[in-house]
């Protein structure tokens, strides 16, 4: 440990405060002020850090170098001056979402590129291994165990420590996932490291703390096949020397652009108040409702979005051109941010270039022996696919809630407001999928709706209940149909779960042993046919799934008419789901007759 690091403990240690704190949180725990006094200095010898000039330099440039011999690096330069000058007047901290294990390496070699400070990162201390642990202890990394909850001294000094650094003025960064997200969708916020931040800016006078919500995405991302693996059940890969060495091998060929995108910095004081927990929750759903806003829908995910909702069948260049294109002229209309692969998929020759990348890149397989090439999913890359799918899916869940709605409407609508009956059902089917998503509120959620109709049919506020719920012709001209490529996954992987509650009967339910069984239980029933998306076979779905199962109290043995109610819920979405997928399926027929 240097000199430089044991200055560092010593100060905190000694600083203002902290011995009296110390001794209240020994009387409370029942041990001694000495006892506590060792392990606090324990404890920061793991996580303290301190920044050098010539170590920041070194690490910025084999950053770059990591990260640049695969990917070329996309920003919007006006973002990126805006945050260079809220730096000048206000310590940030930078709250990412994570998606790849270079994440904080091309943070790291953009904020040095832009002349801004390098970033105190907070990460696992699984990474602290030789040479990563003593060389990120000189540039600022900040190595935290992975659990401490039940660990009343960690919590208290790793809330000092970031006292400490707030009030050195230094930025922070961490993800707020708290690890990286195997779906490729933003995972639901960890509030632990949140609540300490704020925590420690509420003990600090006049110090306005900046969360900048920071999108990271790639187009494609080597470690996605080891992390989709592992919804497959494979075991995570421990990380050391070797693992380090071949990852840096790893980094290298044609992979495209890693995008970078800042969404609008929020205050920390507006988590200040009586009711913390609560604020600090809304606070971090924010920040995640921003991070999606910043996130780019990119040429790669965008026709992966496209290819897995076809089912395996393979499209000729024509055909993935007519399922891209009402995509991109929808993202225009509601100014859904696009970056340039995106936008020239418009193109035959930038869909066509677009397509070869996924080609070398493994993920879609082109066969060139008939009359034309014709492309699909590569066998059994279905899950990775939709990680890279499942990063643009934020964008699309309030249309395809819309065609559910209307498609229920049908059937069951009834006498009264079909308007107030299409928002039940509109509520009903975000309640299953809050896990998921990132939700407004109720009102908001509401004019959200109602702007994805008028997006449908601008006439829908004038028309009468039949007109309304004579659903199918409304959705064939709207020209987009999304239920079946942005739902289907999760509500077959919902079901498959909900299906063996049942099966369970009177027995309670043990959420690691549920979602063993189901992934044995998916895999049976895509054979079947029975689950139609190879990507709903999913640890993570299922493990998402039991949280909802939990949330409504259906785990104890005596909930059956409850799960069977559950099980039931999900099942009357799937034919919905069927018949937007064929809907989509006759339209394109049609085009395909009216091609000269």
């Amino acid at each position: 440990m240097t000199p430089a690091v044991l200055g560092v403990i010593d100060e905190v240690l000694t600083s203002s405060g902290f011995h009296e704190a110390v001794g209240v949180l020994s009387a409370r725990l029942g041990r001694s002020r000495e006892g506590v006094m060792a392990d606090s200095r324990a404890y920061l010898e793991e996580m303290a850090s301190k920044q050098g000039r010539v170590a920041v330099d070194v690490w910025a440039r084999w950053a770059r170098y990591l990260y640049s011999r695969a990917f070329r690096l996309d920003v919007d330069a006006a973002e990126v001056r805006r945050i260079r000058e809220l730096a000048a007047s206000h310590p940030l901290v930078f709250l990412p979402s994570h998606r790849s294990n270079l994440d904080p390496y091309v943070m790291c070699s953009l904020l040095h590129q832009s002349g801004m400070p390098v970033n105190h990162t907070l990460g696992g201390i699984n990474m602290a291994f030789w040479p990563l642990g003593p060389l990120g202890r000189r540039v600022g990394v900040v190595f935290i165990r992975r659990s401490f909850r039940d660990n009343d001294v960690y919590r208290f000094v790793l809330q000092r420590y970031l006292s400490f650094l707030v009030s050195k003025g230094v930025n922070l960064e961490w993800y707020i996932e708290g690890t990286r997200s195997r779906t490729g969708k933003l995972a639901p916020p960890r509030l632990g490291l949140l609540n300490y931040l704020v925590d420690a800016v509420d003990a600090l006078d006049r110090v306005d703390v900046l969360a900048v919500p920071t999108s990271i995405t790639y187009d494609v991302l080597p470690e996605a096949r080891d992390m989709t693996a592992e919804s497959r059940g494979s075991a995570k890969k421990a990380e050391g020397l070797r693992w380090l060495v071949r990852y840096a091998r790893a980094q290298r060929g044609d992979m495209g652009a890693v995008h970078i995108r800042f969404g609008e910095p929020l205050s920390l004081a507006v988590a200040a108040g009586e009711d913390r927990r609560l604020a600090v929750s809304k606070l971090a759903f924010e920040v995640c409702v921003r991070i999606n806003r910043a996130t780019l829908l990119t040429g790669s995910a965008l026709l992966l979005f496209a290819l897995l909702g076809v089912e395996g069948r393979a499209l000729t260049l024509a055909e993935v051109q007519e399922v891209t294109e009402p995509v991109i002229a929808y993202a225009e209309l509601r100014a859904i941010p696009l970056d340039t692969s995106a936008r020239a998929l418009t193109s035959c020759t930038g869909l066509q270039d677009a397509l070869h990348f996924l080609v070398d890149n493994g993920l879609v397989m082109e066969f060139a022996e008939g009359p034309e090439p014709v492309y699909r999913i590569e066998p059994d890359q279905e899950l990775v696919a939709a990680f890279y799918r499942n990063s643009i899916l934020h964008w699309f869940v309030d249309r395809a809630i819309v065609e559910l709605v209307l498609l229920h409407l049908t059937t069951h609508a009834r006498e009264g407001s079909i308007v107030r009956q299409g928002n039940e059902e509109a509520w009903r089917i975000r309640d299953l999928l809050k896990f998921e998503f990132f939700f407004p509120e109720r009102a908001e959620f509401d004019q959200a709706l109602a702007a994805e109709m008028s997006i449908v049919d601008e006439h829908w506020r004038v028309r009468g209940s039949e007109q309304l719920s004579a659903a199918h012709g409304l959705l064939t001209r709207s020209g987009l149909l999304v239920a079946h490529r942005t739902l289907r996954s999760f509500i077959e992987a919902y079901l498959v779960v909900a299906e063996h509650l049942v099966e369970l009967g009177d027995v309670a339910a043990v959420p690691a042993d549920v979602v063993t069984c189901c992934l044995s239980l998916g895999r049976q029933r895509v054979l079947q046919r029975r689950v139609a998306s190879d990507e709903a076979v999913s640890a993570h779905l299922f493990g998402t799934a039991m949280k909802l199962a939990q949330h409504r109290e259906l785990l104890g043995g005596e909930m059956l008419s409850d799960r069977e109610a559950f099980a039931a819920e999900l099942r009357d979405l799937l034919p919905r789901i069927e018949v937007v997928h064929d809907l989509d399926r006759e339209q394109a027929c049609r085009d395909e007759v009216r091609v000269p």
